[in-house]
C-alpha cells in the first residue's frame, strides 16, 4: 500500500472501531425490540459485519505482509461475509422487508472490497486496488452508519412511529 493511503486506513480503522462500539450501545438500548424483528436484526447484523470488513481491510492495507497475501485475506474475509449474509437477504426477500437500495450498497461495498483484494493479487494493480478498496469501505461505513441510526431510532410494528 502506497504512502498515500496511510491515513485514509488508518482513519477507516478508528472509525470503525469506534463505531463497532456505538452499535453495541444502540443494540443494548433495545434488545428484546430489536431480537424480535427481523428486520431490525438484519440491520444490526448489517451494520456489524460492514464495520468489521472495513476494520480487518484496513487493517491488512496497512500490515507489513507481502501485497498479494493482504490482498487475497481481503477478498476472504470480506466473501465470507458476503456468503454468511446471504441466508439473512434470502429471508427478508422472502418476508418481503428487504429494503433493496440499502441491500445494493452493503452488497455493492462488499463486492468492492472483493475486486480491490483480487487486484492486488498481481501486485501490478496497487493504484486501482486502492482506489476501489476506498470506494468498499466508504460505501460499507456509510451503510452501516445509517443502519446504525435507523436501530436508534426505529420503532418496531407494533409500536407507534
Amino acid at each position: 500500500m502506497g504512502a498515500p493511503w496511510v491515513n485514509f486506513y488508518l482513519a477507516a480503522a478508528g472509525a470503525s472501531a469506534g463505531l463497532t462500539g456505538l452499535l453495541f450501545v444502540a443494540v443494548s438500548l433495545r434488545p428484546r425490540e430489536i431480537r424480535n424483528d427481523p428486520l431490525m436484526v438484519g440491520r444490526a447484523m448489517s451494520a456489524f459485519y460492514s464495520f468489521q470488513v472495513v476494520l480487518f481491510a484496513a487493517f491488512l492495507a496497512l500490515a507489513a505482509l507481502p501485497v498479494p497475501v493482504v490482498g487475497a485475506t481481503q477478498s476472504l474475509v470480506a466473501g465470507a461475509i458476503l456468503v454468511g449474509s446471504a441466508p439473512f437477504t434470502l429471508n427478508a426477500i422472502r418476508a418481503h422487508q428487504l429494503n433493496y437500495k440499502r441491500a445494493a450498497v452493503y452488497h455493492i461495498g462488499l463486492v468492492l472490497v472483493i475486486v480491490a483484494g483480487l487486484l492486488r493479487l498481481p501486485a501490478t494493480l496497487i493504484t486501482a486496488a486502492d482506489w476501489t478498496l476506498a470506494a468498499g469501505v466508504l460505501l460499507l461505513l456509510a451503510i452501516a452508519l445509517s443502519n446504525s441510526w435507523q436501530l436508534v431510532i426505529s420503532h418496531g410494528a407494533d409500536q407507534p412511529a
